[in-house]
């Protein structure tokens, strides 16, 4: 069975493309419990159960799908203006042969001109913003329907609290390796290194 970083955890059923992960990952330097493992996945359990009937449906599903989408969108999109913005050192709104070569790391500086050829759609001999993004694949994403696979353990068609708990707290059982109901730094560590 693949050991999951306990990062990844926090994210586990978010990762099947049903919502966003927690706001905060645990701190590198703390121990996380079991109980709090838990009370973050019912905590986002309720988010996602709109009607408050302790089921997740195939609509309630799908609206965060959508949700998990539009912000792993919004998240990439700001990344990419971010990195457009410091690429482009003369703010002229183009990213220039010079400007990439000076933002690529030297292992890679030798690429650039053939990625600029590549990208640069209007063949101006720079790249804005969109042809910039252009080389940024779409975020690849579970659907809907790849969430219930994972958590509908019964296969009726919808997802309880005890089903969207389950693999991730099967993973934190498997990460904390003296079962003490913590999950340590060290044990993090360990399973990280296991999972390369």
């Amino acid at each position: 069975m693949t050991r999951l970083p306990l990062f990844a955890l926090a994210a586990v059923s978010a990762s099947a493309a049903a919502a966003p992960p927690p706001a905060k990952p645990p701190a590198a330097s703390a121990a996380i419990s079991r109980a709090d493992m838990a009370a973050r996945f019912d905590a986002r359990f309720a988010e996602i159960d709109r009607s408050r009937d302790g089921r997740l449906s195939r609509a309630e599903i799908d609206a965060a799908h959508a949700q998990f989408v539009g912000l792993a969108k919004s998240v990439i999109s700001n990344e990419i203006r971010a990195e457009f913005a410091a690429t482009d050192a003369n703010k002229d709104g183009q990213a220039s042969v010079e400007e990439m070569t000076a933002a690529t790391p030297p292992e890679g500086r030798a690429g650039v001109p053939e990625a600029l050829a590549r990208l640069d759609t209007s063949k101006d001999g720079k790249l804005s913003l969109a042809e910039f993004a252009a080389a940024v694949p779409p975020p690849q994403v579970g659907s809907a329907a790849d969430f219930l696979r994972r958590f509908d353990a019964d296969m009726d068609g919808s997802v309880t609290r005890a089903e969207y708990s389950a693999p991730g707290l099967a993973a934190f059982d498997q990460i904390d390796e003296d079962k003490d109901g913590k999950v340590t730094p060290a044990e993090r560590k360990a399973s990280a290194t296991k999972t390369r």
